[in-house]
C-alpha cells in the first residue's frame, strides 16, 4: 500500500456533534449546514501529513424541490514542506435555472509517472515534483426542460516541474509536457440530472457529455482536444438499498501533455489504483456500487467493482489488459435530510490497493 491513511474518527464526530449542537440536526430551506474533518497520512513521499476538510451545504431557494448548493474543500500539509488545497462547488441558483460547478487545486507535491500506456512496470525512481494551479468551471442554464443543462465549459492549468527525480520517463524528448506548461481549454458541456438526490440518490440517472479545445489562441501551450461521457444510473431496492452503475469513457487526441492524458485510479472510479498508475488518450471504465444506507446508527456499508483500462486509441483497448477494482467502504450519515454522507473506502485492483477518505459518495 503505497500510502496509509490514518482516521482520527474521535475528532471527526466530536466536529460533527459541536456542529449539531449550534443548529438542528438538519437543515433547512435557505439554512446552512456544515461539516468538518481532521486527518494525517504517510507514504515515503510526502512523509508525515496533517490535514483537514469539509463540506458546507446550503440552499439560495425556498422551492422545497430546488437544489441543495455545496462547497467542499481538503488540504494537507507535509513535514517536507509538501502542500495540496482542493475546493469543489456546485451551485445551483434562481430555482435551480442556472447551475455554476468549479474546481480549484492549488499544490506542491510529489507525483508519479510510470510512462504512458496501460502495461507499464514499476519503476524504481517513479515520481517528480510539481507545482500545480488548477481551475475548472462549468456554467450550464437550464434549457427546455427542468432536467437538462447546457452551457460552456473552462478549464485552466498551468504545472510547473521542478525535482524529476531521475525519472527515465521525464527524459524522452518524444513525451509531450516533460518541462511543464499551460494548458487553456473551452468548450461545450450538456446534462441531463433526474436524480431524486443529488447526494445519495435512490433512483433517476446523471448523464453528462462535454467537449474542451484546447488551443493556441487561448492562450494554451499545447494543442488538443478532450471528450467525455460520463453515465450514471440509480435504482432503489428493499429498505432503501440502491444499486448503482457508471460508465465513463475519455477521449483525447492529437498531443496533450503526459499529466493531462486520461489517467485511470484515484478515489472515485477504479479505486485500488493509484491516480494515473495508468493513463493514455483514451479511457474507459465500468463500475457498480450496492449501498446500505444504515446499519448501526448513522454508520452505512457500500460494496463496490468494477473494470477499467487506457489505450492509445478506442480500436486498441484489449481485453487481456483490462484491470478489475473492487472494495467496500463505510459511510457515516452527518445530515439525514440532505443525505450528505463520510465516506472511507478500501480498494483493491491487480496487485495494488487503496484508501480513500471524502464526503459525498464516489459517483
Amino acid at each position: 500500500m503505497r500510502q496509509l491513511l490514518v482516521l482520527g474518527l474521535i475528532l471527526i464526530i466530536s466536529f460533527n456533534i459541536r456542529a449539531q449542537e449550534e443548529k438542528s440536526d438538519t437543515v433547512g430551506i435557505g439554512g446552512l449546514n456544515w461539516f468538518a474533518y481532521p486527518y494525517m497520512f504517510y507514504s515515503p513521499e510526502t512523509n508525515l501529513a496533517f490535514g483537514a476538510g469539509g463540506i458546507i451545504s446550503i440552499s439560495f431557494s425556498e422551492n422545497l424541490n430546488s437544489k441543495p448548493s455545496s462547497l467542499t474543500g481538503s488540504g494537507y500539509y507535509t513535514i517536507n514542506n509538501q502542500y495540496d488545497f482542493t475546493a469543489i462547488s456546485e451551485l445551483y441558483f434562481f430555482d435551480d435555472k442556472y447551475k455554476l460547478w468549479a474546481k480549484f487545486n492549488y499544490g506542491s507535491i510529489f507525483d508519479y509517472f510510470y510512462g504512458i500506456g496501460n502495461k507499464t512496470v514499476e519503476i524504481e525512481n517513479d515520481y517528480y515534483l510539481q507545482d500545480n494551479i488548477l481551475l475548472q468551471v462549468k456554467f450550464q442554464p437550464k434549457l427546455f426542460d427542468d432536467r437538462f443543462n447546457f452551457g460552456l465549459v473552462y478549464e485552466y492549468r498551468k504545472l510547473s516541474i521542478g525535482a524529476k527525480k531521475d525519472n527515465p520517463f521525464l527524459e524522452d524528448k518524444n513525451i509531450q509536457g516533460i518541462n511543464g506548461g499551460k494548458t487553456v481549454g473551452l468548450g461545450f458541456v450538456a446534462s441531463w440530472d433526474s436524480r431524486d438526490n443529488i447526494f445519495y440518490p435512490h433512483t433517476g440517472g446523471y448523464y453528462e457529455l462535454s467537449a474542451t479545445y484546447f488551443q493556441q489562441k487561448y492562450g494554451s501551450d499545447f494543442t488538443y482536444n478532450k471528450y467525455i461521457i460520463d453515465l450514471r444510473r440509480f435504482f432503489k431496492g428493499f429498505n432503501n438499498h440502491v444499486l448503482g452503475f457508471q460508465a465513463y469513457l475519455m477521449h483525447l487526441d492529437s498531443d496533450p501533455p503526459f499529466y493531462d492524458l486520461a489517467l485511470l485510479g484515484g478515489d472515485r472510479v477504479m479505486r485500488g489504483y493509484l491516480y494515473g498508475r495508468y493513463r493514455d488518450k483514451n479511457y474507459y471504465t465500468f463500475q457498480t456500487e450496492y449501498r446500505i444506507p444504515v446499519i448501526v446508527w448513522r454508520f452505512g456499508l457500500v460494496l463496490f467493482g468494477g473494470f477499467g483500462d487506457v489505450a492509445s486509441s478506442l480500436s486498441k483497448f484489449e481485453i487481456s489488459s483490462v484491470k478489475p477494482t473492487y472494495g467496500f467502504g463505510v459511510r457515516f450519515r452527518f445530515d439525514e435530510l440532505q443525505k450528505l454522507d463520510l465516506r472511507v473506502d478500501i480498494g483493491f485492483g491487480k496487485e495494488t490497493n487503496g484508501i480513500y477518505f471524502s464526503v459525498n459518495q464516489a459517483f
